[in-house]
């Protein structure tokens, strides 16, 4: 089973590389995925640490925005650096030969060869996806089937993948049936007694003591009073049942506090951060963001009840955040649940 490397600059698409890392670990297991390798710990080689998480992949993912070849204040470019980690991690993939995938954000051109540094000009050879924040979802669904098929998995999801790996034996199941009550007593005796057993009953009686004997009279009076004692023991078994209970229909997200949309623009480690991040919007009139903790990581989002707010909000918000990205907070906070200070969503982690 193979594994995805997502490569990207924190300053250029820190967001995008955090929602499509939460989409695909919806599909994937979490450790078929990797990002954030720039948290290395002090005193290892970062170019080994590099080299070794790429030679754990079958695809890299290399995430292009905006800001991907920007010119530094010294007037260099990163990539120029041979230190520099997105640079590591192309040439990596490229040498090893592996599938390399040049995702293109908000309509970003791929990067003319002649000016990338010599051991990345692979890249412009390999065919590109482009992912936009208006067609997010249908974008990384089709980055997704592409990713299954590199992979070699199928489809389903985990809990479908354990129905089919399940033995056959392991399916049986012991059945049992409650005692009917109330109203389907009635159903039961007759589905216990075939239409006309009383009649059946008697006749066979009668044929034991010869026709019009006394003994076929004793014993059609026998047969008798066991169909009857039958009847009633179905219809005085008590009702040992467990009473059914109607499951309560799930709340819809409104009713948890949560808006129809939002503008996600933070995503940080810790929740000092994303206050800030939040600060830094107020002061530029984006009003009622809140913190929702997923996945480990603390987002700011600032809230909208129609996508064409939503929209409104990023543009405004990408002013300071070009990564920002609106999205459904129905289908991208489930579960939610309050603390202090900030909303945890459920883990969108695929099941091993």
């Amino acid at each position: 089973m193979g594994n995805v490397f997502i490569s990207y600059r924190r300053d250029d698409a820190a967001g995008y590389a955090r929602a499509i890392y939460d989409q695909l670990t919806e599909r994937f297991d979490t450790a078929q995925v990797f990002m954030d390798v720039d948290a290395i710990e002090p005193g290892l080689p970062f170019d080994e640490v590099i080299r070794n998480a790429v030679g754990k992949c079958e695809v890299l993912l290399v995430l292009i925005g905006s800001r991907w070849m920007e010119v530094q204040p010294d007037g260099r470019r990163r990539l120029d650096d041979e230190r520099d980690f997105v640079r590591l991690e192309i040439a990596a993939a490229l040498a090893r030969n592996i599938r390399v995938i040049p995702v293109l954000l908000d309509g970003v051109q791929m990067p003319a060869e002649e000016l990338l540094p010599e051991p990345m000009r692979g890249l412009v050879w390999r065919n590109a996806l482009e992912v936009s924040n208006t067609r997010f979802t249908s974008d990384v669904n089709r980055l997704g089937d592409v990713l299954a098929r590199v992979l070699g998995e199928a489809e389903e999801g985990p809990a479908e993948r354990g129905q089919a790996e399940r033995p056959a034996s392991a399916s049986a199941e012991v059945v049992t049936t409650p005692a009917p009550t109330g109203a389907d007593r009635g159903d039961a005796v007759k589905g216990a007694l075939p239409t006309g057993s009383v009649t059946a009953a008697a006749g066979e009686a009668r044929d034991v003591g010869g026709k019009g004997g006394k003994g076929s009279r004793i014993a059609l009076v026998a047969g008798a009073v066991v169909v009857a004692g039958a009847i009633a023991a179905v219809l005085l078994w008590p009702d040992r049942r467990p009473p059914v209970v109607v499951p309560d229909k799930p709340k819809p997200a409104l009713a948890l506090g949560l808006p129809d949309y939002g503008v996600v623009f933070g995503s940080d480690r810790t929740l000092d951060a994303a206050r800030d991040e939040i600060r830094r919007a107020s002061r530029s009139s984006v009003q009622g963001a809140a913190i929702y903790f997923r996945n480990g990581y603390y987002a700011s989002i600032a809230p909208a009840d129609t996508r064409a707010e939503a929209d409104r909000i990023l543009g405004i918000v990408r002013a300071f955040r070009s990564d920002a990205y609106a999205t459904r907070m129905e289908t991208w906070c489930r579960q939610p649940t309050g603390r202090e200070g900030y909303i945890e969503c459920a883990s969108t982690a695929g099941a091993p």
